[in-house]
């Protein structure tokens, strides 16, 4: 397996030493830099061009988000935040963080937080490759972010999923779901077109989750959804969708 380049950036020296060790048993990453100066970090991860980069938020001059605001948005290397403070975790996932550290950190879970850094580079190269030929085989599961914590959902879970900008939201059978950093068209192209089909531009559902369809007051479609819910349907795909229903009435 091809080693991971890693940078540290913290204003505490004694942090980043404490850092550098524990992530020096680990056998998928190799520190490449390191610095106790914001100012510095900038042209460092430019030079150097790490896969992940490990930030502290409350610097000096300029902060851990002002730095990630800076880095550009094409091949920048996965965030993992390491802090004191769990206030800014929100924050964090917010601008796509492939983790969130509390100091001091333990090594069980700084090797989690690699585990979770090469899923989201990963994530991210097959987006990239996905973007105009279908994979192979659909995916199985979805790192997504949840409050203050990033979980893994399996898509046997996902009743439907919702497009929210640059992000979806994952509708699951338990009810508590998740954000994950795509678009939904980058999405629709990893998932098996037997379980799933889109009923809006906005809105994709598992086919056996849907059990009738309504027209609303504003005259709006919605599909009814085996847990109480509703998605939205589009005029373009209500056609398809009565299909499918006809078919598990037969």
């Amino acid at each position: 397996m091809t080693r991971l380049r890693a940078m540290l950036v913290d204003d505490e020296p004694l942090a980043l030493a404490r850092l550098a060790r524990t992530l020096a048993p680990l056998d998928k990453v190799d520190v490449v830099g390191v610095t106790s100066k914001a100012s510095e970090a900038m042209a460092m991860i430019a030079a150097l061009r790490p896969d992940i980069l490990f930030l502290d938020i409350a610097m000096p001059g300029l902060t851990g988000f002002d730095l990630v605001a800076r880095l550009p948005g094409r091949d920048r290397p996965a965030i993992i935040f390491v802090t004191a403070f769990d206030s800014h975790a929100v924050r964090a996932f917010g601008v796509d963080a492939a983790d969130y550290l509390m100091k001091p950190v333990v090594p069980d879970r700084l090797a989690q937080a690699v585990d979770r850094a090469i899923y989201w580079l990963n994530g991210r190269a097959r987006q990239s490759a996905t973007s105009d030929d279908h994979p192979d085989t659909p995916i199985e599961s979805l790192w997504a972010h949840r409050h203050r914590e990033t979980v893994r959902i399996r898509v046997d879970e996902i009743e439907w999923i919702e497009a929210q900008g640059d992000y979806v939201r994952l509708h699951t059978n338990d009810g508590r779901g998740g954000l994950v950093r795509m678009t939904l068209s980058a999405l629709e192209v990893q998932l098996d077109t037997a379980t799933f089909i889109r009923v809006h531009r906005s809105a994709i559902c598992r086919r056996s989750a849907i059990s009738g369809l309504r027209r609303k007051a504003t005259g709006a479609l919605a599909a009814f959804l085996a847990s109480g819910g509703e998605a939205p349907v589009g005029r373009k795909f209500s056609g398809g969708l009565r299909t499918l229903l006809k078919r598990l009435d037969a």
